[in-house]
């Protein structure tokens, strides 16, 4: 009985999954912005893994935005999103991501922080002394720039805008991810879901160094 319950809930996490990316394929292909609500409930089940009991335990709060673009790198510019973005701040901009070799998103970095505009940016460890790398150049510029703290990989690769502007996906800030790789970025507007991101950023910031 534990097992199929088990089961039950899982099935229940991927139809909510796959009813929301639908919404958005569907929505997307008809207008240029798309309205994203979601409402899950709580899910406790217990089951049987291996022998080993395991409960799961899925909680998430109603959440509101909406999509205002979505960019396929190679066939799109993506990059020039992230900039016009960037360009816009007015109070702060925070980044996370994996890899960071990009001149013209450094650019904008830079250009923010020169006008008073908050910019923080966290980068992989492993990737802040690779070819291209624009680590030092931001640290030179004055931008507060650090170095995950995670002993793994801190594969993040979203930003956040003033506190209402989301950019996410698999999209890493480098010129193969613009010109050779097949990428996406998703940009959101919601005040919740910033703040959710907005959460995250500030718990890898305080590990990073």
């Amino acid at each position: 009985m534990r097992r199929s319950t088990g089961v039950s809930a899982v099935l229940i996490v991927a139809v909510l999954v796959l009813g929301f990316v639908v919404g958005v394929v569907v929505g997307s292909s008809g207008r240029s912005t798309v309205t994203v609500t979601e409402t899950f409930r709580t899910l406790v089940t217990t089951t049987e893994v291996v022998g080993r009991t395991v409960t799961l335990t899925e909680t998430v709060t109603q959440t509101g935005g909406q999509i205002g673009a979505v960019c396929f790198s190679r066939t799109m510019d993506c990059a020039s999103i992230i900039i016009s973005l960037i360009d816009s701040a007015q109070q702060g901009v925070l980044v996370a991501v994996f890899s960071f070799t990009s001149n013209p998103l450094a650019d904008a970095l830079i250009r923010a922080h020169r006008r008073g505009v908050e910019v923080r940016v966290v980068i992989e460890m492993e990737q802040a002394n690779v070819r291209g790398s624009e680590y030092e150049r931001l640290r030179s510029a004055g931008v507060a720039v650090r170095l995950d703290g995670n002993s793994d990989l801190m594969h993040h690769k979203f930003m956040v805008v003033d506190g209402r502007v989301v950019v996410t996906g698999s999209y890493n800030w480098s010129a193969a991810a613009e010109d050779r790789n097949d990428e996406n970025i998703v940009v959101i507007y919601g005040e919740e879901i910033a703040a959710l991101y907005s959460r995250e950023f500030e718990r890898v910031w305080a590990r990073a160094s």
